[in-house]
This record gives structure tokens, C-alpha cells and sequence, in this order.
């Protein structure tokens, strides 16, 4: 086992981040070694990706952990790959992966294993029997229920609305919503939520969007962001656009969770890329560096019940940034420019080094 002591950059700390001096790490197989940083490299105990897509078992959707791992992510939270047709057979799965995985259970019983899904189970053949079942074998590593709005039409979503707010009042848990494609109003979808509970890509400028005709953020949505819902990027493919995040911002509405809903079709391509690149992403379009990176390190960790997760001493991640100008595309044409670009050059998890330069 050899020490590698890292000098120069940043640190994070529970006051953000603070210049760092000298941090060291045991990494096993490895000999001595001193790594001087830039001083714009940041060191952080791993990324934390809140919504993404997790390979298992009959879901080729799903991106590998050996993936993410190599991309500086540590812990993700799946979201609602599997329903109960297939939940289990992935969390035992899950459990011998090196990552911390936390996950939502899709009301779909098929989840998103059948993806594009042209013809998903009607609410009315939905077991909440078995969404109970399954959820109370599932100990802390079930994070709520999550349904997936503007597949078949509204009668559907309001159904699956009143299924997941039942099911997630049953177990004690929260439910978590797929905003993009509903013909419902923002008002009536998010009457279905309590305090804490999560509605994921409401940046997105598609049918659902929270911008009223004369493009303003609707004051419903405004009134529901007040009494405590919060607020997930999941960014994807489909799920972000810059003009109503910036309308957001000017409201004071800024994410609660920072999060790629990358999948095997979307990794390593742009506009989602990877989960450094989505928070790159974040801190272009108006983020503070501080406030980007307690949504990661912070926010969505408490929210997965790994609170301790920026004290294990065997995990480090360094992100060095360009300061050649990157373009930050939205899902619907429009581009934003900036001059960082923060990627992984150092990965040591569980005391062992991963590649260096992943996405040079």
C-alpha cells in the first residue's frame, strides 16, 4: 500500500470549498507518490449522480457502475428502472456493486426494461399489492415510488398520480414524478405532492413545462416550490432548456438535486455527457460552485440516507477544468457557452485507484 498525497486546488469541506494544502490517501498497490493540482483541480470524497439509469439484470437501458465509477460517480440513485416485475432480481444485484446504489421503484411493474415502451401497463392493471410487497423487503435502499407522466394521455396520468401518491403513503416514503410530455397542468400534478417529495426535469421546455403562454413561470408552480417540493434536473436527452432555467433562476428557483438520467443511448455523448459535465453545466448557466456542489455532495446524499458519505477517508476524486471554451447545448437547440469544463483526472475508491484522464 502506498500514500498518495495530493497538494494544491481546492477541498471540499462542510463550509464548500476551502485551498487545499496537503491531502493524503492510502491506495493499495500503489507506491508513494506526491500529485501537485492546479489550482483550479478540485478534491471530493465522489460524485453523487441522483437520478440515473443503473445496469441490471433484463435492462439494457442501464448504464454500467463500471462506467459511472470510471467517471468519478461513487453513489447513484436508480430511478425506477425496475418495477416490482424485476426490482428485486436487480437489488441483489446492486448490493455487490462497488458503487452505493439507492433506488426508486417504477409503478410500471416492467419499469423502463422495455424502452421505448409503446404500450405500458394501464394503472388499472397495476398491483398495489405488490408495490407493497416489494417495497417492505427493500429496507433503506427504496427511496419512493416513481412514475413517469405523458406516455398515453392524462386520464393515465392521473391514475398513476393517485396509485403513486397511495403506494408512497403506504410505506411512508416519497414519490418522485417525470414531469415532461404531461398534457396535465403544473397546478394538478403537483397537488399530488407532499413536503420532500420529487418532481425530476422541470427545466424541460415540452409539453408539461412550468411556463405559463406568455412564457412566465406559472405562480402555481411558484406556490408549490414554497411549500417544499423539490426539485431534481434529471437532465437527459429530452430535459432541459436553458431559456426556462434562466426564467427560473430570475424567480429564485434554483435545483435541490443535480443529476444526469443518463442511460447506455446517452453516456458519453453530449448534451448529457457525463455527471461532471451536467454540473459544469449548471455552474455555466448561473450556479454558484458552492451551490452546485452541496446539491451533489450534500442535498442528494441526505435525500438517499447516506449522510456520512463525505467521510469515508478511502474515497477521492480530483476535477481538473479547462479553460478552453466548452458548449453547453440544451436538448432543444439553444447553446451556452463557458470556459469550464470540470472532468476526472484522479479516482481512488475503497483505497483503489481507477484510470486517470477517463474523458481526455
Amino acid at each position: 500500500m502506498g500514500i498518495w498525497n495530493f497538494q494544491g486546488g481546492s477541498i471540499w469541506s462542510e463550509k464548500g470549498f476551502i485551498a487545499n494544502d496537503s491531502t493524503s490517501i492510502p491506495v493499495l498497490h500503489q507506491e508513494d507518490k506526491v500529485i501537485q493540482l492546479p489550482d483550479s483541480s478540485l478534491i471530493l470524497p465522489g460524485l453523487v449522480d441522483f437520478h440515473c439509469h443503473l445496469w441490471g439484470p433484463g435492462a439494457e437501458i442501464g448504464v454500467k457502475d463500471t462506467q459511472y465509477l470510471s467517471s468519478g460517480v461513487t453513489a447513484v440513485a436508480d430511478a425506477g428502472t425496475f418495477g416490482y416485475n424485476g426490482w428485486e432480481e436487480a437489488d441483489r444485484y446492486w448490493q455487490d456493486s462497488q458503487l452505493i446504489v439507492r433506488s426508486w421503484l417504477s409503478a410500471l411493474p416492467e419499469g423502463l426494461t422495455n424502452f421505448p415502451n409503446p404500450n405500458p401497463t394501464s394503472p388499472e392493471n397495476i398491483s398495489l399489492e405488490r408495490i407493497l410487497e416489494v417495497a417492505s423487503s427493500a429496507e433503506d435502499r427504496l427511496l419512493g415510488i416513481k412514475i413517469r407522466l405523458g406516455q398515453v394521455d392524462e386520464a393515465t396520468d392521473r391514475s398513476l398520480l393517485k396509485l403513486a401518491r397511495k403506494a408512497a403513503d403506504r410505506i411512508g416514503s416519497r414519490i418522485m414524478v417525470h414531469l415532461t410530455g404531461t398534457g396535465l397542468d403544473i397546478e394538478e400534478v403537483t397537488q399530488y405532492f407532499n413536503k420532500g417529495d420529487i418532481l425530476t426535469h422541470p427545466f424541460q421546455g415540452r409539453n408539461g413545462n412550468v411556463l405559463d403562454a406568455n412564457g412566465k413561470v406559472r405562480k402555481e408552480f411558484l406556490a408549490s416550490v414554497e411549500r417544499g417540493i423539490l426539485l431534481d434536473i434529471g437532465h437527459g436527452r429530452k430535459h432541459f432548456n436553458w431559456q426556462v432555467f434562466y426564467k427560473c433562476l430570475a424567480e429564485g428557483i434554483k435545483p435541490d438535486t443535480i443529476s444526469t438520467d443518463l442511460t447506455s443511448a446517452s453516456w458519453g455523448k453530449i448534451p448529457v455527457y457525463n455527471m461532471s459535465y451536467i454540473i459544469s453545466k449548471m455552474i455555466v448557466g448561473g450556479l454558484s460552485l458552492d451551490e452546485a456542489f452541496k446539491a451533489v455532495l450534500v442535498t442528494a446524499p441526505k435525500l438517499m440516507g447516506i449522510d456520512n458519505f463525505t467521510s469515508n477517508p478511502n474515497n477521492l476524486v480530483v476535477l481538473d477544468s479547462t479553460s478552453t471554451e466548452t458548449a453547453f447545448p440544451d436538448v432543444d437547440g439553444e447553446t451556452v457557452l463557458g470556459n469550464i469544463n470540470y472532468q476526472p483526472r484522479h479516482l481512488v475508491f475503497n483505497g483503489i485507484p481507477g484510470t486517470e484522464n477517463i474523458f481526455s
